[in-house]
């Protein structure tokens, strides 16, 4: 159980890594226009930097996965979660974007809220889900990426200055999805060497499912990292994610909160702590000096 928080600091720690890289590439790149994807794509793959944080945000989900397997979604979610903490300082330290002193507590409340769920472990109970009938998750997962589409659609109509909170829910929505899809498709994966990993994932109808929503939310999310700073537009589509994540993916594969009172005390509080404090970093006040 230890060793799967361990591996998803890890990976989340990748994963948001990547997410920096992305974002200087992005600042030197002309503005990128989705209605246009071979452009899009075309100016993202002759990136070496972004293609090298793109290496390591792939690294990142495929831990994810693994992680997936080996602890159940209310522990491994608020844990991926956490690496905003990482995303955040790697922002102020490589790309210079100053934090505020609210974001400063963001950071201390996803901290406080991560200890939390890692208190609540129970190695009896904690029990990952094994799978979820394939017909519920697509009524579930087509309609809520059509209404992320729809939300960044909006956005894109509606600009307002420094707004990128709407950018970061469409993300949100879509990579929440894939969150959810990606819970069906570790299921499914034969963990026992490469050839079986690549037979079984091949095998799966997860893995089709899953290809075109992470490529919508890819879409997405590209666009609003680039417009907007990564200080606020992760967060936001963090946040969402992990919600979604949490709220439609612990019924969807037969996962159960802790039986023990403290124990559910301490992964609700966690939870919680996480949300709030993740709310409060999409701020625009003044830096903190």
């Amino acid at each position: 159980m230890i060793l799967g928080v361990v591996l998803a600091l890890v990976a989340t720690l990748a994963y948001n890594a990547g997410f920096v890289l992305e974002k200087g590439a992005l600042s030197a790149l002309p503005p990128l226009d989705v209605r246009l994807p071979l452009t899009l794509v075309r100016a993202l793959v002759t990136a070496p930097r972004w293609l090298a944080g793109f290496g390591l945000i792939l690294a990142g989900l495929a831990g994810q996965l693994v992680v997936l397997t080996r602890v159940p979604l209310t522990v491994a979610q608020p844990v991926f979660a956490s690496g905003i903490v990482f995303l955040l300082l790697l922002s102020m330290t490589v790309l210079g974007e100053r934090l505020t002193g609210r974001e400063w507590t963001g950071l201390a409340g996803i901290a406080a809220g991560v200890a939390c769920v890692i208190a609540s472990l129970d190695p009896r109970t904690d029990v990952p889900g094994t799978g979820g009938h394939l017909v519920r998750v697509l009524l579930v997962a087509v309609p809520s990426t059509l209404a992320g589409v729809a939300v960044f659609a909006r956005g894109r109509a509606r600009p307002r200055p420094a707004d990128d909170v709407p950018y970061g829910l469409a993300a949100g929505i879509v990579y929440g999805v894939a969150g959810m899809v990606s819970k069906g498709l570790s299921a499914s994966i034969d963990f026992h060497g490469p050839a079986p990993i690549v037979t079984s994932a091949l095998a799966s109808p997860y893995l089709y499912l899953l290809v075109p929503v992470t490529l919508t939310g890819f879409v997405v999310f590209q666009t609003a990292l680039q417009r907007g700073r990564a200080s606020i537009v992760a967060p936001v589509s963090t946040v969402v994610s992990t919600l979604y994540t949490v709220v439609a993916g612990t019924p969807m594969f037969g996962e159960h909160l802790p039986p023990d009172p403290a124990d559910l005390t301490l992964r609700l509080a966690g939870l919680a702590l996480i949300t709030i404090a993740l709310f409060r970093l999409p701020h625009d006040g003044t830096p903190a000096g």
